[in-house]
């Protein structure tokens, strides 16, 4: 049985995610889109009576492909709270290379650039943060413990989605890893010393780091 074949809507979606990414929303026409895409001006419009109403088909799509190839497959590799986190990062990292550093969060540039003009947009972005801040939150409470002094578990979950998303930027301007790796380190360092006395003792090692060379990227999938 061969691949499933995309669907027109499928297309547009993807075609859409990878030319407002490289050139942005506004410098994006739909005539380019639907060209792009080998659909037509009907189906667009059949799908989508408006491109704002694409853009929020783009954020969702590119908020379940963080769902499950982010947050889903590292859920259970390791019982450890902080590793388990770093396999989340490990992944993005993962779909960073892969995509040759065209992969990016909703939160990013494209956020900046429509969350503005476009309100319905900005509520998305909002809701899909505030989902991944709680993930996150959730996790660092899965240890049982309370944080040294008091410390607010939703603060620091707020305080990792800061350090990853603006790791991630950097890393997309250097075309390197080299930002983006010193901020993990950091990170890690940081959430070491948040943990109970008796529990950081000795520093927690990195796992070793095997880079992999990108795989072809599907039809489906384009630059996501």
């Amino acid at each position: 049985m061969g691949p499933r074949k995309t669907t027109t809507r499928e297309r547009l979606i993807t075609t859409a995610a990878e030319l407002f990414w490289r050139q942005g929303y506004a410098q994006t026409g739909v005539n380019e889109i639907i060209q792009q895409a080998k659909a037509t001006s009907g189906s667009f419009y059949h799908f989508f009576p408006t491109k704002e109403d694409l853009l929020l088909a783009v954020v969702d799509h590119v908020a379940e492909v963080f769902e499950i190839e982010v947050f889903s497959s590292a859920s259970d590799e390791t019982v450890d709270v902080v590793e388990r986190l770093f396999a989340i990062l490990e992944n993005y990292r993962r779909l960073l290379l892969e995509r040759g550093f065209t992969f990016a969060s909703p939160m990013g540039s494209l956020a900046a650039e429509v969350s503005e003009n476009y309100p319905p947009v900005r509520a998305r972005l909002a809701e899909i943060q505030t989902a991944w801040t709680e993930r996150i939150e959730q996790l660092l409470m899965n240890s049982g413990e309370p944080l040294p002094g008091g410390g607010d578990h939703a603060a620091v979950a707020a305080f990792v989605m800061s350090v990853v998303e603006g790791a991630v930027l950097q890393a997309r301007v250097a075309r390197s890893f080299d930002p983006f790796d010193a901020s993990l380190e950091e990170l890690r360092n940081y959430l070491g010393l948040l943990e109970p006395p008796a529990h950081h003792a000795e520093p927690i090692p990195a796992p070793p780091r095997r880079l992999s060379q990108p795989r072809a990227q599907s039809a489906g999938w384009r630059a996501w």
